[in-house]
């Protein structure tokens, strides 16, 4: 489930599905909660949503999207782009290793923020 999404479609070339850094996270999310249930027999219930979020750096500019999920059909089809991207990156990044140096992997804060725009790394 964490490893490898079948792509959509079949091609003459054989293609993967690219992920994004919150993709990864969804994934990796249901196999914790799903482990502890495998260990003990039971059946896994946890899914991971395939949604989406990148922020892409350009340089000086950069392209933002939100599709949730990933794959059509979706219910959430975002983008945007300009020189806020990149500053924006730059935050994520700053955040993102301050928050990792300090050991904890999801502030309550965070956790608050993607509830209230529905991003859920949890297919519920």
């Amino acid at each position: 489930m964490a490893i490898a999404i079948a792509p959509p479609v079949v091609t003459p070339v054989p293609t993967g599905v690219p992920k994004t850094g919150f993709m990864i996270e969804s994934m990796v999310t249901a196999t914790a909660h799903n482990l502890p249930l495998i260990l003990r027999g039971e059946e896994p219930n946890e899914l991971p949503s395939w949604n989406a979020l990148c922020l892409a750096d350009f340089g000086d500019r950069g392209a933002a999207f939100l599709a949730m999920p990933q794959n059509p059909p979706r219910n959430v089809n975002w983008s945007g782009e300009g020189k806020w991207v990149h500053w924006a990156k730059l935050a994520f990044e700053w955040y993102f290793m301050r928050k990792i140096k300090k050991g904890v992997s999801e502030p309550v804060y965070e956790k608050m923020i993607m509830k209230m725009m529905k991003i859920n790394k949890l297919d519920t």
